[in-house]
């Protein structure tokens, strides 16, 4: 059929039947799936529409601009397919003539915005949006939830519905795997549109241009692919060339702070309205709020100047006044986006109040007002997500759960104030509404799995800190704890990773992980979903054809790996009953194995894991652990080269083991090591350039290692540089690393459990460190209690001579079961 239409392109011999052909075409693959990819595997036709859509002659006229414009509707309605047509198109370099397009006719327009050429802008851009969007979505995920997942069907990723419909036409004109790498035209083509030329001539629009219709479709396309922090970072910086600085149509850029992209934004926020009955205005409006709200995200920097820019376009300036501060605060951007909170299009609304989510989560201010200011307007945004909840669709509740996980993450106040309106009932309701109609068959799996997915992640973060919502859930009517059982298996990542996440927040609650999650069977298929999606990856590895290793959706890369495991981290703390289930379903081979992952978020995970699993071990355990991790993996982890994160919690592990521990299991230890390794190792976490956490765990090793024998006492008292190291350690300013290093110095001196008088060789050791009038001046004016204890009982035992004592104290593990 494709190629059918190719021999009438190619044989027309006139612009109106070239022009008649290509509306044919159009009329066809319009909601024909299939035809679409007939048409975008066909090669020789798409080489054919390419060359139609060459640069338009000067005073072109309305066949030829009709004919691009035919032909770049046809490239956008191609796109909506998947990798099946995305494919074929990024390898026929689609974009970049998309882009030598726009660039030619914007050249041609300065100075000339009347240029016949500028009537193709719009449709040009939306063919660009169409297949760049498209493809980030592909492999990053959609913005609003992930979907189902997709299965890999010759040469790309469909949907099952569509699947049956490809294998009956398997044959007939479907392309195969030659030619680059999928991944490979991803990365060659996503960053397209920020190279320099490229970036300049799309944004030149805003002054050459202007048109929202034409903007529209650049502002969504912009607002996507700066997902990437670099892009964001490429966008923030730019300015206009010196072709638009010296052409007549350009009104000039002041100097100024906040960046020239962001400041036409907010430009067109004060001047643009949403009108009722004008829905391309309500949609240029929320393409606006969409960039900005992804401009700022995350950029504390920027946001701050967002909130401070004025619609004059300068910069409000600092003030150290606060009343005055706040009167300016006023006329800024928060009003205008609080103001469309309220607006008559709930797609504005929604958009706004995304973009007032990340203004705030970005920077709250540093002083007191600013800090209140923006404690009130999540509030605002609170009750409008709320109000929007109870009374929209299926699509707009899914953004808004979005939105509202990432309004409470992390604020415990808001997740209270979220409860007290019955945001948590809400969003259950909105689970069962979307179970019940995918059951009734009014909407597909697709859009089901993204209002599972919202639901879930909006009830994590909603529990994430908040007691009485974790025990509403768990004990909810009807029960929603076999909802959460069913999605830790349901096809889309995306659900299964927000089930993780759910099981995450409700394991912070004690009784509900040794009872609810227990019994319902939740906890421990936790530890199955991990098991399942390792196997996986691991069928990947080891045959990529199998999956289509070129199509893979790169969201998808561990990313309920790294949900699962830091579900674990919670669920075999040592007042669990699933750590048992851990071990039985060899969990803990899994945790060791995935310590080594290329990906550092999921060896992270795995790393707490076991620190959190050999916490109050007992020694089999910790024989059991060691002996599949290793000891000179340990090692590895340990050492400076590792990255920090991972170095933390492995230092922990060993502090964690030799917690408790007798003499000769410390000894044995230190054996497996190396005496020099591990000084080496913990000289370098102790040194006064350390990372704190780093260096308070270190401390607490050296710590424990001084309740070994004397030949671990040794170890330590011999070498002057680890008595350096603990003497700089009582100078510290964090209170954290002097009590492990008082500790420490107690354990050296004290001696055994039935004798606690000083060990006289070691007092004189510590003689020139004048120990005694420092302890004195800690116990006696350190604000911590905790040093102060402990500066005291050091102090006491230095004091003693021949007075007997009590119990010799016990090694010292990790604070407590780090919750995650």
């Amino acid at each position: 059929m494709a190629s059918d239409t190719f021999s009438r392109l190619e044989s027309a011999s006139t612009q109106d039947e070239t022009l008649r052909q290509l509306k044919e075409l159009k009329n066809a693959i319009i909601g024909n799936t299939w035809r679409k990819v007939e048409v975008a595997q066909d090669e020789h036709l798409i080489q054919f529409l390419l060359g139609l859509i060459g640069v338009p002659s000067i005073g072109a006229g309305k066949p030829q601009l009709d004919i691009i414009n035919e032909t770049v509707v046809i490239f956008a309605s191609l796109a909506n397919v998947g990798p099946l047509t995305l494919r074929p198109l990024l390898a026929a370099e689609v974009p970049a003539h998309l882009l030598n397009l726009v660039n030619s006719i914007n050249r041609r327009s300065v100075g000339s915005p009347t240029s016949s050429g500028t009537r193709l802008l719009a449709p040009v851009l939306r063919a660009l949006r169409n297949i760049l969007v498209s493809t980030a979505d592909t492999i990053w995920g959609q913005p609003w939830g992930v979907g189902v997942e997709r299965k890999v069907v010759d040469t790309g990723l469909m949907r099952e519905e569509d699947e049956q419909s490809v294998q009956s036409r398997k044959g007939k004109g479907v392309a195969s795997s030659k030619g680059p790498e999928w991944s490979d035209m991803v990365s060659q083509t996503l960053p397209l549109i920020f190279e320099p030329d490229n970036l300049d001539s799309l944004l030149s629009l805003i002054y050459i241009d202007g048109d929202p219709q034409t903007l529209l479709p650049l502002f969504q396309l912009l607002a996507r692919l700066i997902a990437l922090p670099y892009h964001r970072r490429i966008l923030a910086s730019w300015t206009p060339p010196e072709y638009i600085l010296d052409g007549e149509t350009c009104p000039g850029v002041s100097p100024g702070s906040c960046p020239v992209v962001v400041d036409y934004l907010l430009q067109s926020l004060t001047t643009t309205t949403a009108v009722p009955g004008r829905k391309s205005n309500a949609k240029y409006l929320e393409a606006i709020l969409d960039l900005v709200a992804a401009t700022v995200k995350g950029q504390p920097k920027l946001a701050n100047l967002v909130r401070k820019w004025s619609p004059s376009g300068t910069r409000t300036p600092d003030s150290g006044d606060q009343h005055e501060s706040a009167e300016k605060d006023q006329s800024g951007t928060v009003p205008i986006l609080v103001d469309l909170l309220r607006s008559n299009f709930t797609s504005v609304r929604i958009a706004a109040a995304a973009c007032l989510t990340n203004l705030v989560k970005a920077e709250k201010g540093s002083r007191s007002v600013e800090r209140i200011r923006s404690a009130v307007m999540t509030l605002q945004i609170l009750v409008g997500v709320v109000g929007l909840l109870r009374s929209e669709g299926l699509e707009e509740k899914v953004k808004l759960c979005f939105i509202l996980a990432a309004l409470v993450s992390d604020d415990a106040r808001l997740q209270k104030s979220a409860a007290d309106q019955g945001c948590s009932t809400l969003i259950m309701e909105f689970y069962f509404d979307v179970d019940k109609g995918l059951e009734r068959g009014d909407f597909g799996i697709d859009v089901a799995s993204r209002g599972k997915e919202a639901a879930l992640l909006a009830l994590a973060a909603l529990s994430f800190q908040h007691e009485p919502t974790r025990a509403m859930i768990a004990e909810a009517v009807p029960a929603f704890l076999p909802q959460i059982l069913k999605c830790l298996s349901h096809p889309s990542y995306g659900v299964r990773a927000a089930a993780c996440q759910l099981t995450r927040a409700l394991s912070r609650t004690v009784a509900i992980l040794r009872t609810s999650l227990v019994d319902s069977g939740v906890g421990e298929e936790v530890i199955m979903t991990l098991k399942r999606e390792v196997e996986n990856h691991s069928k990947l590895a080891k045959d990529p054809s199998s999956i289509g290793e070129d199509d893979a959706e790169g969201s998808q890369d561990h990313t309920v790996e790294v949900a699962a495991t830091a579900t674990l981290c919670n669920l075999i703390a040592d007042y669990s009953p699933l750590k048992m289930a851990l071990l039985r379903e060899g969990g803990l081979e899994l945790l060791c194995s995935l310590t080594h992952s290329p990906s550092e978020p999921l060896a992270l995970n795995a790393l707490w894991a076991l620190k959190n699993l050999v916490f109050h071990g007992l020694e089999s355990l910790k024989s059991q652990v060691m002996s599949v991790l290793t000891w000179s993996s340990l090692r590895d982890f340990i050492d400076s080269t590792t990255s920090l994160p991972l170095r933390v919690q492995a230092m922990e592990i060993l502090q964690n083991i030799l917690a408790d521990a007798t003499p000769a299991e410390i000894s044995k230890a230190v054996d497996h090591l190396g005496e020099e390794d591990t000084i080496h190792l913990l000289k370098e976490a102790v040194g006064t350039g350390s990372n704190t956490e780093l260096r308070v765990s270190a401390l607490f090793v050296f710590s424990n290692l001084a309740l070994g024998n004397d030949k671990a006492r040794a170890m330590m008292t011999s070498r002057p540089e680890i008595l350096n190291l603990l003497s700089e350690a009582l100078n510290a300013k964090e209170n954290a690393v002097k009590i492990p290093a008082l500790r420490c110095l107690r354990h050296l001196v004290e001696t055994n459990a039935k004798s606690r008088r000083p060990r006289q060789a070691v007092v004189d050791l510590l003689g020139p460190y004048g120990l005694k009038g420092r302890l004195k001046n800690l116990a006696d004016h350190n604000p911590s209690l905790d040093v102060c204890h402990a500066a005291t009982n050091l102090l006491e035992v230095l004091e003693r001579s021949r007075e007997s004592g009590v119990t010799s104290p016990t090694g010292t593990p990790t604070r407590a079961i780090d919750v995650r």
